[in-house]
């Protein structure tokens, strides 16, 4: 697999087809030659349980999310990763502590597509849920947002957690926020002319709406940084 390939969780699927930026896909894959690769896990979450539950509130964005995966834009792969899954849902599950129990952090979504990530050798992943992306970049940080949120103590069993960094190593994770702004930066929003900016921007806080997990000072200097 090439590095500018990237495995792809179901929370930026989402938020980008929810946020109607499900073209992102479409413009970086023709501009990059990226493989937008989903495990099968999230095709269950994002496609097949939203068509066949009797509440038709999510249907519209998984029709499209189908049609990415119709088009080939979405590349659906079925690949025995069982193994390493259960040794990344094990240890990522026994890192940190809250009153003399572990904390369950990461769900299958998330553990298949970094098992997937790994299995590949390929190095980014597409994520925006918060508790699984700061435990590959911040795990510390997690422990401190864990304490405030539960209000309590967090014990932290070190050998766990130096075992994720071991399997984590030079993962990256990009949100949906960051790959907007990297098709804003190769001309995705060009054709709104003298409002491309402010389109950009608008479209980063419809992110934060549709469930990317990004704060508002974040927006302010994803908005700095652009011309």
């Amino acid at each position: 697999m090439a590095e500018r390939d990237i495995v792809c969780d179901s929370s930026a699927i989402i938020s980008l087809t929810d946020a109607c930026l499900a073209h992102v896909f479409y413009f970086l894959k023709e501009k990059t030659g990226a493989k937008f690769l989903v495990p099968k896990s999230v095709v269950q979450e994002c496609v097949e349980k939203p068509l066949h539950i009797p509440n038709k509130d999510y249907r519209f964005s998984a029709l499209k999310i189908k049609d990415m995966i119709n088009d080939g834009i979405l590349e659906t792969v079925d690949a025995d990763v069982s193994r390493r899954m259960a040794e990344l849902e094990k240890v990522g599950n026994t890192i940190f502590f809250a009153r003399g129990r572990p904390l369950r952090l990461i769900h299958a979504g998330e553990v298949e597509m970094m098992a997937l990530a790994e299995e590949l050798e390929i190095p980014n992943v597409l994520m925006d849920e918060r508790t699984t992306r700061l435990l590959i970049e911040a795990p510390l940080n997690l422990k401190e947002h864990l304490a405030k949120e539960l209000h309590v103590n967090i014990m932290v069993n070190n050998g766990s957690l130096q075992k994720m960094q071991e399997l984590t190593d030079g993962m990256g994770v990009i949100r949906s926020t960051e790959a907007l702004i990297v098709a804003y930066g190769m001309g995705f929003l060009k054709h709104f002319d003298e409002i491309e900016k402010d389109v950009a921007e608008a479209a980063l806080y419809r992110l934060k709406s549709a469930g990317c997990a990004i704060s508002f000072k974040e927006i302010d200097e994803y908005m700095k940084g652009v011309s």
